[in-house]
């Protein structure tokens, strides 16, 4: 066990850029193989942002097999949390419990680097928007016309989301990894309809219910006051 009070630069979850970071902890492991003569090692730190004082984890690791031009180690850097993680939409607690439970799990699966899971969960966002929206008869692409015909969605929307289901078929049954900028533009789309249905009602109704508190305020100050006494 090794305690340091050292400065490097990484990645930082909540400044979003490269920051110094103060080690906090360090645990230092290496092997060695006899059989194949292979030398590898990893530093394992707690490190604390110097920006924001967000902790977080840092693994650096080499091996013998992997050197530079001059034969020194090349290191590579592991940061936990993920620095790919993608951050779910403002006011996410508006949403449903079940939709918000798989939307969750999507973004989960997306920045832990599982694009098929995340595809298939991009799919399971829109069975439960539906499920929500009582949409539940016959299979997801009627389900999505189903949605447009309540008026829960223009058509131009559901468009986007038939594209959507396509690409959730294609990583359930082909078990095909999604192009990131595909599946990035269809997160975008589902987190759009999301605001859409349920957080921007839910952002007017909250302001409807401040402007009824205003009046309300506004008409107890406007009560008559107290004659003001002349002086002789």
């Amino acid at each position: 066990m090794t305690e340091q009070n050292t400065v490097r630069k990484f990645e930082c979850t909540e400044c979003n850029r490269l920051t110094s970071h103060d080690i906090l902890r360090t645990e230092e492991a290496s092997e060695y193989s006899e059989e194949s003569g292979e030398h590898w090692g990893a530093s394992y730190h707690i490190v604390n942002c110097r920006g924001c004082d967000a902790i977080s984890f840092a693994e650096v690791s080499w091996n013998s097999e992997e050197v530079d031009y001059e034969g020194q180690p090349l290191f590579k850097t592991a940061l936990y949390p993920s620095r790919g993680v993608r951050k779910p939409i403002e006011n996410v607690y508006y949403l449903p419990k079940k939709v918000r439970l798989v939307y969750m799990e999507t973004l989960a699966a997306f920045s832990n680097k599982a694009p098929i899971l995340a595809a298939i969960g991009v799919r399971a966002v829109v069975e439960a928007i539906c499920a929500d929206k009582n949409a539940g008869s016959g299979n997801l692409e009627t389900k999505i016309d189903q949605l447009v015909e309540a008026g829960h969605l223009a058509s131009s929307q559901a468009d986007f989301l038939h594209l959507q289901r396509f690409m959730g078929n294609a990583a359930a049954h082909e078990i095909e990894s999604p192009d990131r900028a595909e599946f990035e533009a269809a997160l975008d789309i589902a987190e759009s309809l999301l605001k859409t249905l349920y957080v921007l009602p839910m952002l007017a109704q909250d302001m409807r219910k401040s402007q009824t508190q205003l009046r309300a305020r506004n008409a107890r100050l406007a009560l008559p006051g107290l004659p003001v006494e002349e002086s002789e």
